[in-house]
């Protein structure tokens, strides 16, 4: 299933659900010590849940801040597809374009963004003009203004 980050009417494509979880999963094996949430639970208990209100707007700006520099000095061989098997490989192997060079660009919306952009994008308008930001499903025809 594909998936999109929306705030009001504006969407941040993220691609299919299991990117967001890989992501997720790395940040919680490789910087929170295998313990989901122990250290961002803005964006790991409550956006991956599916809402995070204005209210977390900035403790979740200042998580990912400190997300994005963790994962920046982490080489692409540390990603976590899955957190429940840790033994599982991505599809596509040790196969990654040269544009990786970390953690923090390893995901790629569908669009061809790094996912952990389009959260922190996402994350700033939440911050900036309040309301809610959702992970919702996404078919790529809903008529909403689509961020990318």
């Amino acid at each position: 299933m594909t998936i999109a980050f929306r705030h009001g009417d504006t969407l941040g494509d993220i691609g299919y659900e299991v990117l967001l979880h890989s992501l997720l999963s790395t940040v919680a094996v490789r910087l929170e010590g295998g313990e989901w949430g122990a250290r961002f639970p803005c964006i790991m208990l409550k956006l991956c849940r599916g809402r995070l209100d204005a209210a977390d707007a900035a403790a979740a700006c200042a998580e990912w801040r400190d997300l994005q520099a963790g994962l920046a000095v982490l080489p692409p061989g540390q990603v976590v597809w899955d957190f429940n098997d840790l033994a599982s490989r991505p599809p596509w192997g040790e196969a990654i374009g040269p544009r990786v060079t970390s953690m923090a660009d390893y995901h790629v919306t569908t669009g061809g963004l790094p996912l952990l952009d389009v959260m922190g994008d996402c994350l700033a308008a939440l911050s900036a003009s309040g309301g809610t930001l959702e992970i919702i499903p996404f078919d790529g025809l809903a008529p909403f203004y689509y961020v990318n």
